[in-house]
C-alpha cells in the first residue's frame, strides 16, 4: 500500500455539511472557532492551549493540509452548508498497513445536538470504507464523554473496550477510555 499515491477526494458533502481539507488562509477562521469555544473545547482539544494567534492556526490549517496530502493524518474542516460557516473538525488517524482508521471530531458548542457530528461521522464512515477499502474503524473517548459515545453508537460502533485510567485530559487529570469499533463486515 502506497498511500500517497492513492487519489483522496478533497471534500466529502452531506445534506447539510461540506468536509473538506483545510485551505490556505482557513487559520483566521479556525483560530476564531476554537478561541469563541474554548471552555467547550478545552478537555478535549489540545489545539486550545498551543494555538495563541492567528498566525499559528494557520501554521497548524497548512500542517493539516500537508499531512492530508502526504496520507499521514486526513483532518479535514467541518463546514455548515447553510451559512458558509466552519463549526468543527474531523480527524482520521490511518494504520494504512492494516487499514484500519481512527476517527475523532469536534463541533462547535453552539452547534451541539444537531446531529452534526454523527452526519460527519457517517460519511467519513462511508468514504473509508467504501473508497479507502477499510477493514475497521475506531473511536476512542473519555469515559466521560457522553456525547461522543453517543456519537459512535449512534453510528453503529461497537463498545469493544472500557480501559482504567488510561487517557488524561489537558489539565493533567487521569481518566477511563473507552474504545468502540466497525468492522467492515458489519458495515456491509
Amino acid at each position: 500500500m502506497r498511500p500517497t499515491l492513492l487519489d483522496i477526494h478533497d471534500r466529502l458533502d452531506t445534506q447539510r455539511l461540506l468536509i473538506s481539507v483545510y485551505e490556505y488562509g482557513d487559520g483566521e477562521e479556525f483560530f476564531q472557532l476554537i478561541r469563541s469555544n474554548c471552555n467547550h473545547l478545552q478537555e478535549e482539544l489540545s489545539e486550545v492551549q498551543t494555538i495563541k494567534s492567528i498566525e499559528d492556526a494557520e501554521e497548524y490549517v497548512r500542517h493539516k493540509r500537508i499531512e492530508w496530502l502526504s496520507r499521514e493524518r486526513l483532518v479535514p474542516k467541518v463546514v455548515e452548508k447553510s451559512t458558509g460557516r466552519m463549526i468543527g473538525q474531523l480527524w482520521i488517524e490511518p494504520r494504512w498497513d492494516r487499514m484500519i482508521f481512527e476517527i475523532g471530531y469536534f463541533v462547535e458548542e453552539k452547534s451541539q445536538g444537531k446531529g452534526y457530528v454523527t452526519e460527519a461521522v457517517k460519511r467519513a464512515a462511508e468514504f473509508l470504507f467504501r473508497e479507502l477499502g477499510a477493514n475497521r474503524l475506531e473511536i476512542h473517548t473519555k469515559a466521560t464523554n457522553h456525547k461522543s459515545i453517543g456519537v459512535a453508537e449512534r453510528c453503529g460502533f461497537t463498545k469493544e473496550a472500557h480501559l482504567r485510567e488510561r487517557g488524561r485530559t489537558n489539565d493533567g487529570e487521569v481518566v477511563d477510555m473507552q474504545i468502540f469499533g466497525l468492522l467492515r463486515s458489519e458495515y456491509f
